[in-house]
């Protein structure tokens, strides 16, 4: 009978050894607790249209309603236009006050007039349910690990396409509503093709990961960058004018054409083009506007590549 091999010390799994790592209890907590002493407060929606949405309390006054403005926006018709509204305390906690909504504000299904959250609190907001988690919550760190999972590309870790779609079908009709400009950029890799087909789909990958990494920190907190498609990226800007999203994009266009991209020891040469759209009087929908995008884009593609394009009527 075959005996099975020995492993030595230095392939045995650690499992398999009677050894322990010293280590320090009140150290592994203090780790744990600094993590979440970053982690803001929160509302994750745990029933809803919005189901898994993780909703950071940042400011110390948040509208929650149907109305595109609001901070937190439900397209519900059993939301009130301003429904309710949180108020983030000094010590991170929050309170939840009705703004006299039809339907009514609840709190673990108990009709309330205005509450003082306590982490794990449920609350009812008209087909919505929303979990409160404090910011010294232990299920903050590992709801907003599940939030990143669902929002992210899990190869550049820019915002998905879902995540893409739901922020400009918000922004639009904000920015709309309220008269402020919101432009949208379009990038696309020159050649992408040739990249893969020549080194091969890691190389592909290694050049995304790169353009994430070199543009994703260059944008303002309200800005959205994404990988929108295989190659594409987009990045929507609210409160920007075509003419300054145009300055963007030609910031964009140049990081890259400047940086060197370099696999397995040889140098790959890689360019994007860009497409400029802004929010107009005869632009009706999100979907309207990402295609003038596009539409600049391909412009860009067809007179040469490694340009920003604005959208033109003549287009």
């Amino acid at each position: 009978m075959n005996s099975k091999p020995k492993l030595s010390p230095s392939t045995r799994s650690s499992r398999d050894t009677d050894e322990t790592t010293v280590g320090s209890v009140d150290a592994l907590t203090k780790r744990r607790l600094d993590r979440q002493a970053r982690e803001l407060a929160c509302l994750v929606v745990i029933a809803g249209s919005a189901i898994g949405d993780k909703i950071p309390l940042a400011a110390d006054r948040l509208v929650i309603g149907r109305q595109s403005h609001a901070d937190i926006c439900f397209d519900d018709e059993l939301v009130s236009r301003n429904h309710a509204e949180i108020l983030v305390q000094k010590d991170g906690g929050a309170v939840i006050r009705d703004l006299g909504s039809r339907n009514g504000t609840y709190c673990n299904e108990r009709r309330i007039t205005q509450e003082v959250l306590k982490d794990g609190d449920l609350l009812r907001i008209g087909g919505s349910v929303l979990k409160y988690l404090g910011p010294d919550s232990a299920e903050n760190v590992y709801v907003s690990v599940m939030a990143d999972r669902a929002r992210l590309d899990g190869l550049t870790g820019l915002c998905n396409r879902r995540t893409f779609q739901e922020y400009l079908d918000r922004i639009f009709f904000r920015c709309r509503n309220l008269g402020e400009p919101l432009s949208l950029i379009v990038a696309d890799l020159d050649f992408f093709k040739r990249v893969n087909d020549e080194w091969g789909h890691l190389a592909g990958d290694y050049v995304l990961q790169e353009i994430a990494a070199l543009l994703k920190n260059s944008f303002r907190p309200t800005d959205l960058f994404a990988r929108y498609g295989g190659e594409e990226l987009g990045l929507i800007l609210p409160y920007t004018t075509a003419k300054e999203a145009a300055v963007v994009g030609e910031r964009m266009r140049t990081s890259v054409a400047a940086h060197e991209f370099v696999f397995e020891g040889r140098r790959i040469s890689v360019t994007i083009s860009l497409g400029v759209a802004e929010l107009a009087d005869n632009v009706g929908t999100p979907d309207v506007l990402l295609a003038r995008s596009d539409k600049a884009l391909y412009a860009a593609k067809q007179q040469g590549r490694n340009r920003t394009v604005c959208f033109a009527d003549s287009l």
